[in-house]
C-alpha cells in the first residue's frame, strides 16, 4: 500500500466494503511525470457503487501528491475492454473525469508487468460507470524490448454529452 495509508482509508474514501477491493492486486503510486493511485476493485458492481469521499481523496491526494484515484476492474462482465475504470481528483477541482490517458497509461504498463496481461495494445474504458454516463475508450500500445516497455502512447475516442455556450 502506497504511503501511511491504509485499505480501510482506500475504502472509506471509496465508500466501498473491504470485500469490494481486490486485496491480492497491491494498492500502487503510479507516475508518469503525474502521479495516481492504481486500485483495483472486484467487479463492475463495486466499480458502480462507489460513493466517492472527496475530502478523504482530496487529503490522500495532498499528502501522497498524488493527481488522484484511479480504479480499475478487468472483470470481463463489466467491460469488453482490457479494463474500466473511474477518475477521482478532487484537488484539481475535478471530481470525476471520463477520460484520463495520463492514468490509462500508466495502469495499462501495470497491467502488462504486474498482472501478466500478454496484449501490447490495451483499450480501456473510463466514464462508464460515471452519471451521467460519459463513456471514452483509451487505445495505450506499448513499445517493449523483451519484457520490458520502452515506450507507450494513449490516444482514444469520446462522445459528445452535451454543448454548453460561455461568455468570455
Amino acid at each position: 500500500m502506497a504511503g501511511q495509508y491504509t485499505h480501510e482509508d482506500i475504502q472509506l474514501a471509496l465508500g466501498l466494503d473491504k470485500q469490494d477491493l481486490c486485496l491480492e492486486v497491491p494498492i500502487t503510486r503510479v507516475n508518469t511525470g503525474n502521479s495516481f493511485l492504481i486500485i483495483k476493485v472486484a467487479n463492475g458492481e463495486a466499480l458502480s457503487k462507489i460513493i466517492p469521499n472527496q475530502g478523504l481523496i482530496n487529503t490522500i491526494s495532498d499528502d501522497l501528491d498524488l493527481i488522484g484515484f484511479y480504479v480499475y476492474t478487468t472483470d470481463k462482465s463489466a467491460t469488453l475492454y482490457h479494463a474500466t475504470t473511474r477518475m477521482f481528483a478532487p484537488r484539481y477541482g475535478i471530481e470525476e473525469e471520463s477520460a484520463t490517458g495520463m492514468a490509462a497509461g500508466p495502469l495499462a504498463c501495470f497491467l502488462y508487468q504486474y498482472e501478466g496481461l500478454s496484449d501490447t495494445s490495451i483499450s480501456i474504458e473510463q466514464g462508464a460507470y460515471m452519471t451521467p454516463k460519459s463513456a471514452s475508450l483509451i487505445n495505450i500500445d506499448l513499445e517493449t524490448q523483451g519484457s520490458e516497455i520502452t515506450r507507450l502512447m494513449a490516444g482514444g475516442y469520446g462522445s459528445l454529452v452535451k454543448t454548453i455556450e460561455l461568455a468570455v
